[in-house]
């Protein structure tokens, strides 16, 4: 995530046009290696830095920060690269990674631009958890963490392609979005934030105001719950006795299920509409509609209150 901070200068009239400052570069590059044990649980808590970690076998644990200030203010960018420099802490069972504590603002007169990221590689004997304000985190690699992957952000997009198959998700206004590596249980819970996930999953539950629900290549149950954001679902598969439960107040509901799926239960809007290619019963003028299959079944409860809901076989 690259920042840039533009301030007002206190400058004279006539000294405007007779002064010219330059920019002062100032950049931190550095690696740091840790030792790696079973169960080991690496934790970064670091507000505005962005985190990149890889997943990849390995005898160690590699952080690397990367730290780029331009500012007209050599005073100015020092502070900055001094609040964006995390501080490690390691001990046989945990690294911790934390940006230092912020004790004051900063106050440029002049111009600023920065970036700060950290980098990391650990083995998938190892644990993560990544919490951060505005710093975006990215997840990836052919190896996978054995245990739940955590993370929590504010601002920052989540983007997992690889190395995990259970992530739990929180976030405020920042996007999530997983692709290429099927999960097995996908958990997420944002506010106004959007959640994709392209490569399929076994378990889903998601909950969010305002964002949009979009999953494909589902291959279990599903629950969902929106405020005014939509919901987009389509199964690869979908075994009876699986729940799908999707409940929102305006937004509509799309679901695309496989053709030999046995429906038991009901959708219901209020002032929406219903159209389904599995026949049920209709009820209170079509907006009500049920499902009685018999034996093994997927048991299905859709309600919106005046979003729209489809459901659609697919091959």
């Amino acid at each position: 995530m690259r920042r840039g901070i533009l301030v007002a200068a206190l400058i004279a009239p006539l000294a405007a046009s007779a002064c010219i400052r330059t920019q002062v570069p100032l950049s931190i590059h550095e690696t740091k290696t840790f030792a790696v044990a079973a169960g080991k649980l690496v934790r970064l808590d670091v507000r505005s830095l962005d985190v990149e970690v890889q997943v990849a076998p390995g005898n160690a644990i590699t952080a690397q920060v990367e730290i780029d200030a331009r500012s007209s203010s050599r005073g100015a960018a020092n502070r900055w690269v001094e609040s964006h420099t995390p501080v490690f802490e390691d001990s046989p069972s945990a690294l911790e990674i934390r940006q230092p504590s912020r004790r004051t603002g900063i106050v440029i007169f002049g111009y600023l631009n920065a970036k700060a990221r950290v980098k990391l590689v650990m083995p998938p004997e190892c644990r993560l958890e990544v919490r951060t304000s505005s710093g975006d985190v990215s997840v990836s690699g052919d190896s996978v963490v054995a245990g739940p992957v955590r993370v929590r952000t504010s601002s920052g997009d989540v983007t997992v392609t690889g190395g995990l198959r259970e992530l739990i998700v929180k976030t405020s206004s920042g996007d999530v979005r997983v692709r290429h590596q099927a999960l097995t249980a996908l958990e997420a819970d944002t506010t106004s934030g959007d959640v994709t996930l392209e490569s399929g999953c076994q378990r889903a539950i998601v909950g969010t105001s305002s964002g949009d629900v979009r999953l494909e290549q589902l291959q279990g149950g599903l629950s969902a719950d929106t405020s005014s954001g939509e919901v987009a679902a389509s199964w690869a598969t979908l075994a009876p006795g699986a729940n799908v439960r999707v409940r929102t107040t305006s937004g509509d509901v799309r679901l695309r299920v496989p053709e030999t799926a046995q429906l038991r239960g009901r959708i219901s809007t209020s002032s929406g509409s219903i159209h389904s290619d599995f026949s049920g019963t209709s009820e209170r003028r079509e907006r009500e509609l049920s499902f009685a299959a018999t034996g093994d079944a997927v048991e299905i409860e859709v309600h919106t209150s005046s979003g729209d809901v489809s459901v659609h076989k697919h091959p």
